[in-house]
């Protein structure tokens, strides 16, 4: 998928999360980071919805590595002190050996395509004992959403990212990261109806644009339809799933990985 042009340029207002969804998301990752000051690799950071609050909240050095060069650009503009947008991606990640102690992996598992060459990116990065932290969707399914609601061929394409994740946890495995955490996490996507409505419009989200341009713009029109006969209704929350790996220290023994 194209991530530079009309998509770049509508991501940050299409994909906008409200203030109290990015706090939400720090507090169930501030058990994972630690007080060194290590950075945290903020991995697939597209416009940087995350980027500056990690810093910000963690009071470290954030690493927003992006392999779209319009999606960069804007990152940069709004990155803060403390923040540095580099161009790279999962399998090729542009940084030194065991420079961070988290990474940071919001909604990019199903981007990834080779997954034993990103596992062995993520373990050259980390520290020992470093962790994996990722964020998505992988139970679309079983927890339908509004979006399956006015789309409902979305649905198909949560087994894709539950396969995308059991890819990537075996080559993690492969190369000494275990599982460590899993957790589900109800986030405000927006505030009303009407305001969700007005995000799904821009087409940001990357399996609304793989919909047939008809299948959209009827869902479109349904969910346009309900916002104007009530604007208010809200708040708009779903349910995301926190997963967390971490390295095997040179302590522990290599088959504990596969437990």
């Amino acid at each position: 998928m194209d991530f530079d042009g009309d998509l770049a340029r509508n991501y940050l207002d299409g994909r906008r999360l409200p203030a109290e969804t990015v706090s939400t998301w720090m507090r169930a990752m501030a058990a994972f980071v630690t007080a060194s000051g290590r950075p945290v690799l903020d991995l697939g950071a597209g416009t940087g919805r995350f980027t500056r609050a990690l810093a910000e909240h963690f009071s470290v050095p954030v690493v927003a590595v992006e392999p779209s060069a319009e999606m960069r650009e804007r990152a940069a503009s709004a990155a803060g002190p403390e923040v540095f947008v580099v161009g790279g991606q999962a399998e090729a990640i542009p940084c030194a050996a065991q420079a961070f102690q988290v990474i940071w992996a919001s909604q990019v598992v199903h981007h990834i395509k080779d997954f034993d060459r990103c596992a062995a990116e993520v373990r050259r990065v980390l520290i020992p004992g470093g962790r994996l932290v990722v964020r998505g969707a992988f139970h679309d399914a079983e927890r339908p959403t509004l979006f399956h609601t006015y789309f409902p061929e979305l649905a198909a394409f949560a087994e894709e990212r539950g396969q995308a994740l059991a890819g990537l946890t075996r080559a993690l495995r492969g190369v000494g990261l275990r599982p460590e955490h899993r957790d589900t996490v109800v986030q405000m996507s927006a505030p009303t109806l009407a305001d969700f409505a007005a995000q799904v419009a821009l087409r940001a989200h990357s399996p609304l644009r793989r919909l047939a341009d008809d299948r959209f713009a009827e869902g479109l029109k349904r969910l346009m339809r309900d916002a104007d006969r009530s604007p208010a209704t809200g708040p708009i929350t779903s349910t995301m799933d926190l997963v967390v790996f971490r390295t095997i220290r040179v302590t522990e023994r290599p088959d504990k990985a596969a437990q």
